[in-house]
């Protein structure tokens, strides 16, 4: 008699059509969960950042000059903040904008690059929702 020893063709190929099954379900959920993070971390950035700048004209009740507002001020942009002790945070899944209103301070507003509604934030209180 022969001694069967090991897995067939077949054995091995439905293991592996349920391993395909198994990550083209996991796929777009690991997506999802990465896009979540960044904005996560974009957001965690941009509370200190604001808290910051904040800080600062509450102490000072003046604009600091090293406070680059968006799409105004040379040096300024849509993707990135410097903080004051000039380190700068990258934004890694979307955009922000930096406005200032004297007699009330800063205000930051920021949106993802996927146009999720969940993923916008508006800091400051004269922030105004798009």
């Amino acid at each position: 008699m022969k001694r069967r020893e090991g897995f067939t063709l077949v054995e091995l190929l439905i293991v592996v059509v349920i391993i395909g099954i198994l990550v083209s379900i996991s796929i777009p959920i690991f997506t999802a969960q990465m896009h979540k993070a960044k904005v996560a971390a974009d957001w965690a950035n941009l509370r200190a950042y604001y808290a910051e700048i904040q800080a600062d004209y509450m102490s000072t009740q003046q604009k600091n000059p090293k406070v680059k507002l968006s799409g105004i001020e040379p040096g300024s942009d849509w993707y990135s903040v410097t903080f004051l002790d000039g380190h700068k945070a990258e934004m890694k899944a979307g955009i922000c904008g930096v406005r200032f209103t004297e007699n009330q301070g800063y205000s930051i507003v920021y949106h993802c690059n996927k146009n999720h509604e969940k993923c916008n934030l508006g800091l400051g209180e004269n922030y105004t929702s798009p």
